[in-house]
C-alpha cells in the first residue's frame, strides 16, 4: 500500500512538490521532532548564496508550499520586504494581477483547496501579498508552458504514470519501510494530533522521493523550463541593478534551482528555518 499512498500524495500535490533532479547538499525541507519524537513543525528553508569570486549580490531561494499556516505567509510578507526584486512562480500572463482567483482553473486547484480544508491551513493566494512594487514574475505563460510541454511530449496522462512508476521506485529505494516506520513512530507519538496532516508532513520533507517523477527534472515542462525562466529573470534583475533579490518558488523546485545558481558562481552562506505547518498543537510558542 506504500507505494500507491504514495502516488496519491504525490498527485495531489503536483504543483507543490515537482521532483527534484538530483541530490545537492542544502536541504530545503524538513520534520522537526522532539526528544520523544512526537513531530512539532513542517520547516521549509531559505538558503542565501552570494558570488564566491566577492561582491555585494545576494540570492535567497524561498522554497515554499501553496498551503500553509497563515502565519507562515505573515512572515513571508514581513521578509519580503527586504528585497530590491521578489521573483515569483505562477502560470500566468504577463502583466495579470495576482489575485486568491488566480489559480481557479489552474491545474488541480480543486485538490489544493480540498486538502487546505482538511488540514486547516490556508492558501497561499489568500495570504501573499502580490502587489507588492518588488514583486517580479518570473515564471511562464499558459502559452509557453503548453509549448514547453509539447515540445516535450508531456502532458498530464504521463505525468501521472510517471508518478506511478516512481512510487515503485520510491519502493526499491527502502524495501524494508524503514523510512515509513519513522513516520508511523511519530504518528502514534502525536496523541490527538492529526495523523494525516503529520504524515503528509512527512511527505513534503523527502524531496528525494519525487527525484524521478518527472525523469530528468531540470529537463521537464514543469521544472526545468519554468526555473530556467526564473534563472533568467534573475540574471535581468541582477544586470539592471537589484542587490538583493529572492527567488519564491514551490519547495520541489529548489535543488534544480540551487543547481542553475551555483552555475552563476554563487554558494550557500546561510540556511534559515521556518515553520510553515504546527504539529503539535500543545507546543507552547517559542
Amino acid at each position: 500500500m506504500k507505494n500507491f499512498r504514495i502516488a496519491a500524495v504525490s498527485f495531489v500535490f503536483l504543483p507543490l512538490l515537482a521532483a527534484a533532479a538530483e541530490r545537492i547538499e542544502s536541504n530545503y525541507a524538513r520534520v522537526v521532532t522532539d526528544a520523544n519524537d512526537r513531530a512539532q513543525s513542517l520547516q521549509l528553508a531559505i538558503v542565501s548564496y552570494v558570488p564566491k569570486q566577492g561582491g555585494d549580490a545576494r540570492v535567497d531561494l524561498i522554497g515554499a508550499v501553496h498551503v500553509a499556516d497563515a502565519s507562515y505567509y505573515a512572515e513571508l510578507n514581513h521578509r519580503f520586504e527586504r528585497y530590491d526584486a521578489l521573483l515569483y512562480e505562477l502560470i500566468a500572463a504577463e502583466g495579470d494581477v495576482v489575485t486568491r482567483d488566480s489559480e481557479k482553473d489552474g491545474l488541480l486547484s480543486g485538490s489544493q483547496k480540498l486538502m487546505m480544508h482538511a488540514l486547516d491551513l490556508s492558501f497561499q493566494l489568500d495570504e501573499i501579498d502580490y502587489t507588492k512594487a518588488n514583486f517580479v514574475h518570473a515564471d511562464l505563460t499558459p502559452e509557453e508552458m503548453s509549448q514547453s510541454m509539447a515540445e516535450r511530449d508531456e502532458s498530464l496522462y504521463s505525468y501521472f504514470w510517471q508518478i506511478i512508476y516512481a512510487s515503485f521506485r520510491e519502493y526499491s529505494r527502502d524495501p524494508l519501510g524503514l523510512r515509513q516506520l519513522e513516520i508511523m513512530t511519530s504518528v502514534v507519538n502525536a496523541g490527538d494530533e492529526s495523523p494525516f496532516k503529520i504524515m503528509m508532513a512527512y511527505e513534503i520533507a523527502d524531496l528525494d522521493g519525487f527525484q524521478s517523477l518527472f525523469g530528468n527534472a531540470a529537463e521537464s515542462a514543469v521544472i526545468g523550463a519554468r526555473n530556467q525562466r526564473a534563472i533568467a529573470v534573475l540574471q535581468r534583475e541582477l544586470d539592471a541593478g537589484a542587490l538583493h533579490v529572492g527567488i519564491f518558488f514551490g519547495v520541489g523546485h529548489m535543488r534544480d534551482m540551487e543547481r542553475r545558481v551555483l552555475e552563476l558562481g554563487l554558494v550557500p552562506i546561510e540556511t534559515t528555518w521556518v515553520d510553515a505547518w504546527q504539529l503539535d498543537t500543545q507546543a507552547a510558542p517559542e
